[in-house]
């Protein structure tokens, strides 16, 4: 285990695309997602045990579901999967073409109701370098045909916003009145009103960001409603306050976070998965625990318990 300056490595895993980092209370265990090495892993935060189950397809995003294992979002469409009975039982595709767009991350809400938002595909097949996602940015007109949906407890699905070209998050305030979500490409932070039965309205940027900035990725709601946000390209994980000001930025060794989650008995552990797809051994010589599981060190705030799927 190695450790630095607010951030302590706790399984160098080599993930490729790491992806969903969450906290279990049922087990004790950190799980997350590799989308391009299929699989579903979980560390054991009491004591360091590791486990892997290599799904038979790729798997984007999990969320704990209220009757045993995770629901999903997957190269079927949404999914039942449970990694230690080696369950994947996809049951719907909210997605209309398939071919040009697929599902990427996912979270539940206050209410249990999960979301999932999806990316164009050709934009996350060829981009995977900074450069390349530099040189697509005047593109995003034909590359918007992401989506996000909203699963209800009883299976039914509805679009909650078009035109995306890479959505990351959401995350929820603590009262679940407040949705963000990112659009990753266009390097940008929307904030929503979010209604009792899960309507999405009065869409407005929350940030905007440049290249240099990194692109936003997924995000974690602390209790005093501040967002940490991770960035892909940029060397670290930054809070925002609810006003959209910039609280801290913490400097990780590694250039790729994908999403940070909050956990531990009483939530005030941080934890994130991060990344390292197309790296040259050059690259693994410069950031040799890319693709790693991270704990941020003492996080100024706990963060607030995740919500089951109620379906």
């Amino acid at each position: 285990m190695m450790e630095g300056e607010g951030w302590r490595c706790l399984w160098d895993a080599k993930a490729i695309l790491g992806e969903s980092t969450v906290w279990d209370d049922r087990d004790g265990c950190i799980y997350w997602v590799d989308i391009e090495a299929p699989s579903i892993n979980w560390f054991h935060l009491d004591s360091g045990r590791t486990g892997r189950w290599d799904a038979p397809a790729w798997i984007s995003a999990i969320a704990p579901r209220a009757s045993g294992g995770f629901v999903a979002s997957c190269a079927d469409g949404f999914a039942h999967v449970d990694p230690h009975k080696q369950i994947y039982a996809p049951f719907i595709h909210p997605i209309p073409n398939p071919k040009i767009a697929r599902l990427n991350d996912g979270v539940t809400d206050r209410k249990g109701r999960y979301w999932s938002g999806s990316c164009d595909s050709s934009q996350w097949d060829e981009s995977t370098t900074t450069d390349d996602k530099e040189s697509t940015l005047g593109k995003l007109d034909v590359r918007n045909t992401g989506e996000l949906y909203r699963l209800d407890a009883d299976g039914g699905v509805s679009t909650q916003e078009r035109n995306i070209v890479t959505a990351n998050g959401p995350a929820f305030s603590p009262d679940g009145r407040t949705a963000y979500v990112n659009d990753s490409m266009p390097l940008v932070s929307w904030a929503y009103d979010v209604a009792d039965d899960g309507t999405l309205s009065n869409r407005r940027d929350f940030l905007n960001f440049k290249p240099q900035d990194g692109y936003p990725d997924g995000m974690a709601v602390d209790v005093e409603g501040c967002i940490w946000m991770a960035f892909y390209e940029s060397w670290v994980l930054r809070r925002f306050a609810p006003d959209a000001t910039l609280l801290e930025e913490r400097r990780l060794p590694v250039r790729r976070g994908l999403r940070p989650a909050f956990g531990g008995s009483d939530h005030e552990r941080l934890f994130l998965i991060t990344g390292s797809q197309g790296f040259s051994a050059a690259t693994f010589a410069e950031q040799p625990l890319a693709g790693g599981l991270f704990e941020i060190l003492a996080p100024p705030a706990p963060g607030v318990p995740n919500s089951l799927y109620a379906g």
